[in-house]
């Protein structure tokens, strides 16, 4: 299926955002809202300090992003400290947090990037482009890993807390290393 319009593709991000808010009916509200709040922030901080380095590429974000997602994959599978309490929060409350930074930690750097553009930072274009770039991608990335780790729908996904986590380490580790790899072909392209 191929979108043809701005507010086709519009509505789809739109539906997308919709069916991941509604799903944070499982987890606490203030939970939810401290863990937005500090996600927001931390984006705030970052788009407005990576604007500062100048002559800042998007490989180098991706890069960045990549080994990010591998550390929090390989610390999630850790067998050092893989007991059922941590694959308990792994899979109740680190997943949904994942799931929601890919909107809120963007959102906060696109902020951050404009106000680093008012203030003349001279990468506050590249980390806003990127951030907005990130944000959309992982819209759809996001889908395989809310329907089979934050919130398990399909059927062939046992629901049980040891799949989901093993689940979850996979999505992080795999999503690290691809990051990484599209960095690499991107800095040889340059």
């Amino acid at each position: 299926m191929l979108l043809k319009t701005r507010h086709e593709v519009f509505a789809v991000v739109v539906l997308l955002k919709l069916n991941q808010f509604i799903t944070i009916r499982t987890v606490s509200k203030r939970s939810f809202r401290w863990v937005i709040g500090i996600q927001f922030v931390a984006g705030l901080v970052a788009g407005y300090g990576l604007s500062s380095i100048p002559e800042l590429r998007t490989y180098k974000l991706l890069n960045l992003a990549g080994l990010f997602y591998a550390l929090l994959g390989v610390l999630v599978l850790s067998e050092m400290i893989a007991t059922d309490g941590w694959k308990d929060f792994c899979v109740r409350k680190l997943a949904p947090s994942v799931l929601w930074g890919h909107t809120t930690i963007p959102v906060g750097t696109i902020f951050g990037s404009l106000i680093a553009a008012i203030m003349r930072k001279p990468s506050s274009r590249a980390v806003g482009l990127f951030s907005f770039a990130f944000w959309g991608i992982s819209l759809l990335v996001l889908l395989p890993f809310e329907k089979i780790v934050a919130f398990p729908q399909f059927p062939f996904v046992k629901r049980d807390v040891e799949t989901r986590w093993r689940w979850l380490g996979f999505f992080l580790v795999l999503g690290g290393v691809g990051a990484q790899l599209v960095a690499a072909v991107m800095d040889l392209r340059q």
